[in-house]
């Protein structure tokens, strides 16, 4: 009685033994090998131009490039400073400069924060927070797809009003943000154009 229930334990041992046999030498594996080198979103500032609207050399308007000491993994290393001296109201200037990739990857931009937000037309700006508007800011900052190795044309004009206040010193920062090209929303993919 025994080998009756040995038998069928021994007949499944030895089908199975056959079956992983027959397997084994059938058996083929193909070997899928696979290297991602991504790439680089930056971008940089080219030297800027000032344009001043007044006859008279009573203020100036400068904007230079200066270094970025401690460079963060988001930041360039390049930071757009712009200065008006002895400005009065009325007086404006118009700073234009390239932003140029210099990445490998296209980029989309500029935009205003993380967030994707677009620049306005133009901003007034309560800079000493008395209620009062001290400048006009007027953007020519349209997002723009840039490839690599390209360059886009930008501008910001800068405007003391008339409730700005004698001997002041005011200061204001804009953050540039761009993006790699297909994080652009929909929207705003097309390049448009720059006064």
């Amino acid at each position: 009685m025994q080998t009756k229930s040995i038998t069928p334990i021994l007949a499944i041992v030895v089908v199975l033994a056959v079956v992983a046999s027959a397997l084994a030498m059938w058996y083929d594996m193909l070997k899928i090998a696979v290297t991602v080198n991504t790439g680089e979103v930056d971008v940089e500032f080219s030297p800027p131009t000032v344009e001043e609207f007044e006859s008279k050399d009573v203020a100036t308007c400068t904007a230079m490039l200066e270094n970025v000491e401690e460079e963060g993994p988001d930041d360039n290393d390049l930071d757009l400073i712009i200065e008006i001296s002895n400005g009065y109201p009325g007086y404006k200037c118009k700073v234009t400069f390239d932003v140029t990739n210099v990445g490998t990857i296209p980029v989309h931009g500029p935009f205003r924060g993380t967030d994707l937000s677009l620049f306005p037309a133009f901003e007034l700006m309560d800079l000493d927070e008395d209620g009062n508007a001290d400048i006009k800011v007027t953007y020519g900052l349209s997002p723009a797809q840039i490839h690599p190795n390209g360059s886009e044309y930008f501008r910001i004009e800068i405007e003391v009003l008339q409730d700005a206040s004698e001997d002041a010193e005011y200061s204001f920062q804009l953050y540039l943000y761009f993006i790699q090209w297909n994080e652009a929303p929909i929207t705003i993919t097309q390049t448009m154009p720059v006064d």
